[in-house]
């Protein structure tokens, strides 16, 4: 048999709630699962004196808690070919997975002639890499469960 309830109160229970007041502390807390990467500190190489083979390498930053990443905060250095390798490697990836279909973006352009190491040149390069970094590791699915995105940002070395 069910108890009997007043209008007034079944009211009040289906009120919302007030929130609770935070603390400074939990406002300005670390958020629950995070993942920042950043492309930044362009540098170009010249392994020969006669400039033959000179590449240009950026620095990436992660500082995460997800716990699919083994470090908190990592840095490395990555070329644009290492980016080709990672988006390779990540759709071999997703393709073996049960993952449902993740559309990983294509790479913005390569410089192919002309004047790739001019400093404007390479910091449109970095800026754009770094929107398409963020646009791939902001994907919920490949923060908790792609293993060659976590060792693209934390590994010294990308092999892929």
């Amino acid at each position: 048999m069910r108890q009997f309830q007043s209008f007034s109160s079944s009211i009040e229970s289906s009120l919302p709630q007030p929130h609770k007041q935070q603390s400074s502390s939990e406002i300005y807390a670390e958020p629950e699962n995070f993942l920042e990467i950043e492309v930044t500190n362009p540098k170009t190489h010249f392994p020969h004196p006669d400039h033959r083979g000179m590449f240009t390498d950026y620095e990436l930053i992660c500082r995460t808690n997800v716990p699919a990443f083994t470090k908190r905060m990592s840095r490395v250095r990555r070329r644009y070919s290492d980016f080709e390798l990672f988006r390779k490697c990540l759709l071999k990836e997703l393709s073996l997975s049960s993952h449902p279909k993740i559309a990983v973006p294509h790479l913005p352009g390569k410089i192919l002639l002309g004047n790739r190491f001019n400093d404007e040149v390479i910091q449109e390069r970095m800026q754009s890499l770094n929107k398409w970094m963020i646009a791939v590791a902001g994907h919920p699915l490949l923060q908790s469960g792609s293993k060659v995105l976590v060792r693209f940002v934390e590994d010294e070395k990308f092999t892929g």
